[in-house]
């Protein structure tokens, strides 16, 4: 099994991104330098609770979500992916992407 460091650091720079926070914007509003910020996340070395409820605080999660390591992404992290592919998409790939979320949702009462 992986160094709960590591796991940890993981979670944080995934919450971060989810957030669309660099590195020096997280760690300003914290009140830790970058480099401290950047260890943390490659696991480095271990945040001190007081950080990790900074952290928390920032990026609006709860505490319990630095400690989730399941592989599988949220429901949230999906919507994310999604909304976020479909904003950067150009139209023919939009119309496959609706196309995709028809097929995939068939049955059920979507309408465009």
């Amino acid at each position: 099994m992986e160094d709960v460091r590591h796991l940890v650091g993981q979670r944080v720079q995934i919450l971060r991104k989810r957030k669309q926070f660099s590195q020096d914007e997280l760690a300003g509003r914290i009140g830790i330098d970058t480099k401290s910020l950047s260890r943390l996340e490659r696991g480095q070395h271990y945040p001190s609770l007081e950080t990790l409820e900074r952290i928390r605080v920032e990026l609006d999660v709860d505490l319990k979500d630095f400690f989730d390591f399941d592989d599988k992404p949220s429901a949230e992290e999906l919507r994310d992916f999604l909304m976020r592919t479909a904003s950067k998409a150009d139209y023919p790939n939009l119309v496959k992407m609706a196309d995709a979320v028809k097929t995939a949702l068939q049955g059920s009462e979507l309408k465009i």
